[in-house]
C-alpha cells in the first residue's frame, strides 16, 4: 500500500491511499489555544466525548494533542505531548503511557549511521539523516518514506522542485489491523527524527570549517550532535516511574 500525505506537516495532513484515491484517514494537531487546523466539528465531538483525559490535559495549556481520525471524522487513535515527548498515547481503546509502550526502549540502538528503533509488534524503524525505513523481524525492507516526491502513473519521482512534491509512506505486505498502530509510530517517530537532525543538519552544512581542527565550531558542534541522539532518545522513550 502506498499513503499520501498532502501536506508537508505530517501532524496535520490528509492521508490518501494512492490506489484509490480515497481519502483514508486525516491527521490534525490541536495547540493550547488556537484550533485543529483539519479536524471537522464531528471529529472534535468525536474527540470530547470519548477521551475526557486528554481534553483535560489540552487545557492545561502545555500540552498539544496530535489526532488520527478516519475520513468521516471518528477519532482513531491520539498522541498527547507534553513539549516534544509524547505522555499519553490511545490507539482505539487502548490508553499508552508515552512512547515507552509503543516502542521497546531497551533495545534502541544509537548507530554512527543509523538508529535502529524497535516496535512493540516486532518491527523496526530505520533512521538516518536522510531515510526512513520500517523493517521486519528478518531485517528486510517492508515499508519506506519517500519525502518531496511526484506520482507518475503509480511510480514516484523526485520533485523537480524542492518543496513541490508530498511525502508517501510505502507500506508492504501489512495486515490491517496494524496500520493504525504502525502510522502512530510513523508519527511518533517524525517527531524523534526532526529533533534528533537539525544539529546534524547544521553541523555538517558548514563546509567552510575544518572538521580536523580540535577547537572548531564544526568540531564541537559534532560532539553536541552526538551527545544530543543519546539524550533524546532517554527523553523521549522514558517509561513512566
Amino acid at each position: 500500500m502506498l499513503f499520501k500525505f498532502t501536506s508537508a506537516d505530517l501532524h496535520n495532513a490528509t492521508i490518501i491511499d494512492c490506489s484509490t484515491g480515497a481519502v483514508v484517514y486525516r491527521i490534525s494537531t490541536a495547540v493550547p489555544g488556537g484550533r485543529s487546523r483539519s479536524l471537522s466539528a464531528s471529529s472534535l465531538y468525536s474527540f470530547a466525548s470519548s477521551s475526557s483525559l486528554s481534553r483535560e490535559r489540552l487545557s492545561s495549556g502545555s500540552q498539544k494533542v496530535t489526532t488520527l481520525s478516519s475520513r468521516e471524522g471518528l477519532g482513531l487513535a491520539e498522541i498527547t505531548w507534553e513539549e516534544n515527548r509524547a505522555s499519553l498515547i490511545r490507539i482505539g481503546e487502548e490508553v499508552l503511557a508515552g512512547s515507552a509502550e509503543i516502542f521497546d526502549a531497551a533495545f534502541i540502538k544509537v548507530l554512527p549511521d543509523e538508529t535502529l528503533i524497535p516496535t512493540r509488534m516486532e518491527y523496526v524503524w530505520r533512521t538516518t539523516p536522510d531515510s526512513l525505513t520500517l523493517l521486519d523481524d528478518d531485517g528486510e525492507i517492508i515499508g519506506k518514506l519517500h519525502t518531496d516526491c511526484i506520482s507518475l502513473e503509480d511510480e514516484l519521482f523526485p520533485a523537480s522542485k524542492a518543496g513541490a512534491g508530498h511525502s508517501y509512506l510505502e507500506l508492504g505486505m501489512i495486515p490491517p489491523t496494524e496500520v493504525l498502530e504502525l502510522l502512530v509510530s510513523f508519527l511518533l517517530i517524525s517527531a524523534l527524527r526532526e529533533r534528533m537532525y537539525w544539529i546534524t543538519r547544521y553541523v555538517y552544512g558548514q563546509q567552510s570549517l575544518s572538521p580536523n581542527s580540535h577547537k572548531s565550531p564544526l568540531r564541537k558542534l559534532s560532539r553536541k550532535a552526538s551527545r544530543s541522539f543519546a539524550g533524546i532518545r532517554d527523553t523521549l522513550f522514558r517509561s513512566k516511574a
